[in-house]
C-alpha cells in the first residue's frame, strides 16, 4: 500500500453507509411543482476549481444541451461575474444579498439576475456584501431556508440552476445545500482536499437529520488533474474508491492553461478555446450530468 493510500484510508471509513444512503433518490427534496433542477457546486477547500466548474458547467448546459440556465454566485469574491464579464449584458436591479434580506415572505432572486449574450444563460451579479449579509441573515427566522424560498419563482422559469457556493461551510453554503436537488463536489487529487470532503459529507448528513432533506450527491469531480503524475494519481483514485465507493464522477478535469486564460479574458473556455482539453473536459462533464439529472 502506498503512503498516500494509507493516509487517506487512515481517515476512517465511517462515512460509507451514510454516503450510500445520501445517494438514494429518496433524499432528493420533493419539487413536484418545479421545473428546474438545482445543482450546488460546493467545496470547503479553495483552489480546486469550484467556480471554474460552476461557470463552465452552466455554460455547457445552456449552449450544448439547450437548457435555460441560471448561474447563481454565492461567493462574495464575485468570481462568477468576473469569469463571464465579456458575456454580461446589463445590470441587476438588486444584489443577491439584498434579495435574501428582503423582509417578509416575498423573496425572489429574479431581481438579482442579469442576462448574458450567450443564449439561454443568465447569472447573478457580483456581490461584495454577501459576507456582511451572512451575518445579518443569522438572526432571521428560518435563516437556512431563505435561498430555497428566493428560488421558488426561478425554479418555474429555468430548466437548470447552478449554485457556486462559498469555499466554506457557513450559512450561505447551508442555504445552497438545502435549496439544491444535487451537489457536485470538486476535489483535486490530494489528501488535503479529501479532508475537506469529509466535513462537507458530515454537513450533508446533519442536514438530513435536522431538516429531513439533503441534496443528492452527484459525485466527487477530480479537478486540476496533472496526468504526468501517474503513480500519485492512481494511488489517490484507489483511496477515493475505497473511501467514497461509487462517488467519483467518470469525467475528470485535467490541468489546462486554457481555463485560467479564459477567466482572465472574462469568457467561458468554450468561447476562448473551443478545441482545448479544458473545453472537452467540461463538455464531457455537462454530458454526464445531463444524462443523470435531466434525461
Amino acid at each position: 500500500m502506498s503512503v498516500v493510500s494509507a493516509v487517506v484510508q487512515g481517515l476512517g471509513q465511517q462515512f460509507q453507509q451514510h454516503l450510500r444512503q445520501t445517494l438514494a433518490p429518496s433524499h432528493v427534496p420533493s419539487q413536484q411543482t418545479s421545473r428546474a433542477r438545482v445543482i450546488a457546486v460546493a467545496a470547503q477547500k479553495g483552489g480546486v476549481g469550484k467556480t471554474t466548474t460552476a461557470v463552465n458547467l452552466a455554460v455547457a448546459l445552456s449552449q450544448e444541451h439547450g437548457l435555460s440556465t441560471l448561474l447563481v454566485d454565492l461567493d462574495n469574491q464575485g468570481h462568477v461575474a468576473s469569469s463571464l464579464r465579456a458575456h454580461i449584458k446589463g445590470v441587476a436591479g438588486q444584489s443577491v444579498s439584498a434579495a435574501l434580506l428582503t423582509p417578509g415572505p416575498d423573496l425572489d432572486l429574479r431581481t438579482a439576475v442579469v442576462p448574458t449574450n450567450l443564449e439561454r444563460l443568465w447569472l447573478t451579479g457580483a456581490d461584495k456584501q454577501l459576507g456582511a449579509a451572512e451575518a445579518q441573515l443569522a438572526s432571521r427566522l428560518g435563516r437556512e431556508m431563505l435561498l430555497a424560498r428566493a428560488l421558488r419563482a426561478c425554479r418555474l422559469q429555468f430548466d437548470a440552476i447552478v449554485l457556486d457556493c462559498p469555499p466554506n461551510l457557513g450559512l450561505l453554503t447551508l442555504n445552497a445545500l438545502l435549496a439544491a436537488d444535487h451537489v457536485l463536489v470538486p476535489c483535486d487529487l490530494s489528501v488535503l482536499a479529501l479532508e475537506g470532503v469529509d466535513d462537507l459529507m458530515n454537513t450533508i448528513g446533519q442536514l438530513e437529520m435536522t431538516f429531513g432533506r439533503a441534496p443528492q450527491i452527484l459525485g466527487l469531480l477530480h479537478t486540476r488533474v496533472d496526468k504526468r503524475n501517474h503513480k500519485q494519481n492512481a494511488a489517490i483514485r484507489r483511496a477515493v474508491g475505497q473511501r467514497y465507493a461509487g462517488l467519483a464522477m467518470e469525467t475528470e478535469i485535467a490541468v489546462n492553461t486554457s481555463l485560467p486564460t479564459a477567466q482572465l479574458n472574462g469568457t467561458s473556455v468554450f468561447a476562448a478555446a473551443p478545441d482545448s482539453t479544458g473545453a472537452r473536459d467540461y463538455s464531457a462533464l455537462a454530458a454526464e450530468i445531463h444524462a443523470r439529472v435531466f434525461a
